[in-house]
């Protein structure tokens, strides 16, 4: 089955790149038509489900992009739990504890922010919703759609090819309503580090699935879609567009 792992597109928080992890925040303006950019491109895609986070920003976004089908709300889609650092900028947290702050750069899979969660408690959960779906729709003729958010999206993706989480914020990019495409197979059942490495063969199928998609939705001639929709996971070897500030 093809999965599309899309983030939700822009909120005041997502624009200022500041720590948003369980905080409701609605779209912006921007966000509504970063959403319905994406949305207009895949049109022709029959879903065979939708999944997104509890969040209200992933809500809007699954609504803009699939109006068609009702999204199934899946926690452990959920962002990150930011902790004491909910709401700060990078700065404000590294000048709150600023060891903490250099061992969470260092490490994020065994350093969270103080009462977070680690990255490696976000790929965990994050993976068990990602086989929960594969087990209902290994079968399923159309793809299936999650909406969910950066740094879950970030972690995932590292997992999922079986790279480092403790390398996402360095190696693994996630902007506004980014897509990332996965052809996920049969796998055993299991979260953590052997679920991880079950994951490692579908990389190589993830490059080949992009060339499948970008041949079947082209973008608009009119208008190129935004930059933030046009973005597509490379998976394999865990390569990502260089070092990347902020959350």
């Amino acid at each position: 089955m093809l999965l599309y792992l899309a983030r939700h597109a822009q909120t005041a928080s997502s624009a200022i790149d500041s720590y948003n992890g369980r905080r409701e925040l609605p779209l912006t303006a921007t966000g509504h038509a970063q959403a319905s950019a994406l949305g207009s491109r895949l049109r022709e895609v029959k879903w065979a489900a939708v999944y997104r986070s509890p969040l209200g920003r992933a809500a809007e976004t699954a609504a803009l992009v699939a109006p068609a089908v009702a999204a199934t709300v899946l926690p452990g889609l959920l962002e990150i739990d930011y902790g004491e650092w909910e709401g700060l900028s990078p700065e404000q947290a590294r000048a709150q504890d600023p060891a903490r702050y250099a061992a969470f750069l260092q490490d994020p899979a065994r350093t969270g922010p103080p009462g977070g969660e680690t990255a490696a408690q976000v790929a965990a959960r994050a993976l068990a919703a990602i086989e929960q779906i594969r087990a209902l729709h290994e079968q399923a003729r159309g793809p299936v759609l999650a909406i969910s958010h950066k740094a879950t999206l970030r972690i995932l993706a590292a997992a999922l090819v079986g790279a480092s989480v403790s390398e996402y914020r360095m190696r693994w990019a996630q902007d506004e309503c980014a897509l990332d495409l996965f052809e996920l197979g049969a796998m055993a059942t299991g979260v953590g580090q052997d679920l991880a490495r079950e994951w490692r063969a579908f990389g190589d199928r993830a490059r080949k699935t992009r060339a499948s998609f970008e041949a079947e939705h082209p973008p608009e001639e009119e208008a190129a879609p935004p930059a933030a929709s046009r973005r597509r996971r490379r998976g394999g070897r865990g390569r990502g567009r260089g070092p990347r500030k902020g959350p």
